[in-house]
């Protein structure tokens, strides 16, 4: 394992690696791909054979006609769902470890040091964590999503409401599932980011860094903030009292945080 030792109480921060909006993107798409072949199947399956009872809406046949319906396109999106899963969420890891060990590697050769880093335990154990936390999130899209059409056409078919009413409904549950797949690609992007470079510089010999920061998004944590602005530091092997209640976090590791942090090469002037 490189080190990079320290010579003196003093230190030079780096910049910070921060997610790229290109990643989030790009998984952003992948989910949706996704999501939308659900969606247009369900519509689909859903409108075709509500339209055949239109007529007798709310009779107990139809509710039990549909449920089938309803059952057969929820077994077989969970289990594409399932079997799509782990290959999304692998391929997207390895983008997320290639994006974050180029860029900590570009901080590191503008302060000098030339590093190329290898395979390690603990990288391997942090993308692993990554992918499972995914696999169970692009899963729980479907296992939301499904869940809620089903209940959906049962009221809807109990109300003896229109096609018209259930196709609405069924573009406002999209729309939620929607903002889900978009928040899910964002939080990740930003977790995955912090937590694989937070890891490489731990092999590195590197323990503290400064809190920064993003200045985005509209409803910033105000603690988050203070913490940026007195610059604080923290054991990157423990994490930040940033709320000052004793619970040590790191930076993006909160929902929708994009906080960053800039580590500290020990023994250069600051």
């Amino acid at each position: 394992m490189t080190q990079l030792r320290c010579t003196s109480a003093t230190g030079k921060a780096l910049k910070p690696t921060r997610a790229s909006a290109a990643l989030e993107a790009a998984y952003y798409r992948d989910l949706m791909r996704l999501v939308r072949e659900m969606d247009d199947s369900l519509t689909y399956w859903l409108k075709a054979n509500y339209r055949k009872h239109e007529d007798v809406i709310a009779q107990d046949s139809v509710a039990d006609e549909l449920q089938k319906v309803m059952n057969k396109l929820t077994a077989r999106w969970r289990g594409l769902f399932d079997d799509r899963a782990r290959k999304m969420a692998e391929m997207q890891s390895k983008r997320w470890q290639r994006h974050s060990d180029v860029s900590l590697m570009d901080r590191l050769k503008q302060a000098g040091f030339a590093v190329k880093f290898r395979p390690s335990k603990a990288v391997t154990d942090t993308l692993d964590g990554l992918v499972n936390e995914n696999v169970g999130l692009i899963k729980s899209i479907a296992e939301h999503h499904l869940t809620e059409v089903s209940g959906m056409v049962q009221r809807s078919v109990m109300a003896g409401r229109d096609l018209e009413t259930l196709t609405k409904g069924l573009k406002e549950r999209y729309g939620i599932t929607q903002r889900r797949a978009a928040f899910i690609a964002r939080d990740q992007n930003n977790k995955a980011t912090s937590f694989i470079t937070r890891t490489r510089q731990i092999d590195l010999g590197l323990t503290e860094a400064i809190w920064c920061h993003s200045s985005a998004g509209k409803h910033p944590r105000p603690k988050h903030v203070e913490a940026g602005r007195k610059r604080l530091r923290y054991d990157i092997r423990k994490g930040a009292d940033v709320d000052g209640d004793g619970r040590l976090i790191f930076p993006g590791e909160d929902p929708n945080c994009r906080c960053t942090s800039q580590v500290i090469i020990p023994g250069f002037d600051t």
